[in-house]
């Protein structure tokens, strides 16, 4: 049977089960730890890289600590792809007292200045919840998403409806002149800064690795002064949800800008490890290994997916940032 046959199988498999498990929070919960207990077990490969990451960023820590971790991480990857059916059909005072805020004011008093807010959501914690609460507590937020073409039709249903039907989505095939238009409009643009970056991306060291990083925040913000608010949606017991905002003053350059966005990312999974979407990590570390390999950055990632051999996730292999910085700019053979 195809990946993608398996992956709607399974989607298919957790809404069924949430239906049977209607309201029941508690029953929810248990039911996350069976499936994330089992997810975990089936990706010992990646495991062993996500160890490997752990142990050299937090090097103090033993292995027990590092499997609890994991176990915990990947607790919170199927806690995501439950979140997407018991939120399903709900309205915010279905869920109010699932949800706890820290910041709020912040993003209150930025939106009402009609100057426009940049959201700034690293993967951590449940950033799909965090637009689609938001939305259904009546603030206008536009998402940039992927359209999620490689998988199947009900599996990307899945992913899209929610965002859809509480927020205006945009994807990235869209010209970029709408994210000016929407914080032009005083609206909120959720966007996550630990997205793939192309050729006119930022090079920054993020955990201990060289990172390219979007520069599109720092533009955005140039162009329009909007705000800037750093977002995160951390899971807490029995679907709870506890949304957070911290402002951010931008630096004048956009080194230093995405510098300071990325200590805030570090600072949100040092103080809660378990909730950092680490699969994001392995996949920036892999690309950057694969783009000094080939000496360039492709616009589409796509490439760099295609181009990536297994010595590329190796987590011992760091580039230095110097290094990076020179990517594409020395004359290098493609190599396969």
């Amino acid at each position: 049977m195809k990946t993608a046959d398996l992956s709607a199988l399974y989607y298919k498999f957790v809404e069924i089960s949430m239906r049977l498990l209607g309201n029941n929070v508690r029953k929810i919960e248990k039911f996350t730890n069976l499936i994330s207990s089992s997810r975990g077990k089936v990706s010992s490969s990646r495991n062993v890289l996500l160890d490997g990451h752990l142990s050299r960023i937090f090097p103090s820590r033993d292995s027990e600590w590092r499997r609890s971790v994991l176990f915990n991480y990947w607790k919170m990857h199927e806690r995501n792809l439950v979140a997407l059916f018991f939120l399903k059909n709900k309205i915010f005072s279905d869920i109010q007292s699932n949800v706890s805020w820290t910041g709020k004011e912040i993003l209150d008093r930025a939106f009402e200045s009609k100057k426009g807010v940049l959201l700034l959501v690293p993967h951590f914690g449940d950033e799909r919840s965090l637009h689609i609460i938001l939305g259904m507590n009546g603030y206008p937020v536009d998402v940039i998403t992927s359209s999620y073409p490689e998988m199947p039709e009900y599996v990307r249903e899945c992913k899209l409806a929610n965002g859809r039907k509480w927020n205006t989505l945009h994807f990235p095939a869209e010209n970029p002149r709408w994210m000016y238009r929407t914080l032009q409009a005083g609206r909120i643009l959720h966007y996550a800064p630990t997205a793939y970056a192309g050729p006119g991306g930022t090079w920054i060291t993020n955990f201990g690795i060289s990172v390219l990083v979007p520069s599109s925040p720092w533009k955005l913000w140039k162009r329009t002064e909007c705000h800037i608010i750093l977002a995160s949606c951390e899971q807490t017991p029995d679907m709870g949800f506890r949304i957070q905002f911290n402002k951010i003053t931008p630096p004048a350059s956009k080194e230093d800008f995405a510098e300071a966005i990325g200590k805030a990312t570090e600072k949100l999974a040092f103080q809660n490890p378990s909730q950092y979407e680490w699969k994001n990590l392995l996949i920036r570390h892999r690309e950057t290994n694969t783009m000094k390999r080939i000496n360039r950055i492709p616009s589409d990632e796509q490439v760099l997916e295609q181009s990536a051999i297994f010595e590329d996730s190796d987590p011992t292999r760091i580039l230095s940032l110097e290094s990076a910085n020179l990517l594409g700019k020395i004359p290098g053979e493609y190599e396969r």
